[in-house]
C-alpha cells in the first residue's frame, strides 16, 4: 500500500472510532485498520495527528456541504444537518481542534459582510453544538428554520 493510501486508511479508521466515541489511541487505530503501530508512526507521529486529520477531513465534508448549498438559508442547514449526522465527529472539530477561523472564512463565503458572517456562525455553531449534544430534542426543528432566518 502506498502512502497515500496508508493514511487514507487510518483516517477512515480514527473517524469511524470517532463516530463510535471511541478513543483514538494508536493501539485502537491499528486495530481498525490491521496495520502495526509500526506502519502508523511515519504517517503520524501520535494520536493527537491522526484526530487533527481527522478534524481537517471532517471540516472539508462540511464546507463542501455548505458551498454546495445555494443561498444562506440553504448553507445553514446544510451546516446544521452535518452536525446531526455526525455529532461525535462536530464536537471533536471544534473541541480537539480550534475550526473557528476556517469555519469564519468558510462563511464569508456565503455572506460577504464579515460581521454578518461571524454572527451567521456563532448562531449556526451554537445551535449545532446543542443539536450534537441533544439529538432528539423536537425543539430544534422548529428552532432551526427561525434562527437561520432571524440570522440572515
Amino acid at each position: 500500500m502506498n502512502r497515500q493510501g496508508c493514511r487514507q486508511l487510518i483516517v477512515a479508521a480514527a473517524t469511524a472510532l470517532v463516530d463510535s466515541d471511541h478513543a483514538v489511541t494508536l493501539r485502537a487505530v491499528s486495530r481498525e485498520t490491521g496495520l502495526p503501530t509500526s506502519s502508523i508512526y511515519p504517517q503520524f507521529p501520535d494520536a493527537g495527528a491522526i484526530l487533527l486529520a481527522v478534524c481537517h477531513e471532517a471540516f472539508h465534508e462540511l464546507e463542501a456541504a455548505v458551498l454546495a448549498a445555494t443561498g444562506p438559508y440553504a448553507a445553514g442547514l446544510a451546516y446544521l444537518d452535518f452536525a446531526v449526522a455526525h455529532p461525535r465527529r462536530y464536537r471533536v472539530m471544534f473541541g480537539a481542534a480550534d475550526l473557528s477561523e476556517p469555519a469564519l472564512r468558510l462563511f464569508t463565503q456565503v455572506i460577504a459582510d464579515p460581521d454578518r458572517a461571524l454572527a451567521f456562525w456563532l448562531g449556526l455553531h451554537g445551535l449545532a453544538d446543542q443539536r450534537a449534544s441533544i439529538r432528539r430534542s423536537p425543539q430544534f426543528l422548529v428552532i432551526a428554520p427561525r434562527l437561520i432566518t432571524s440570522l440572515i
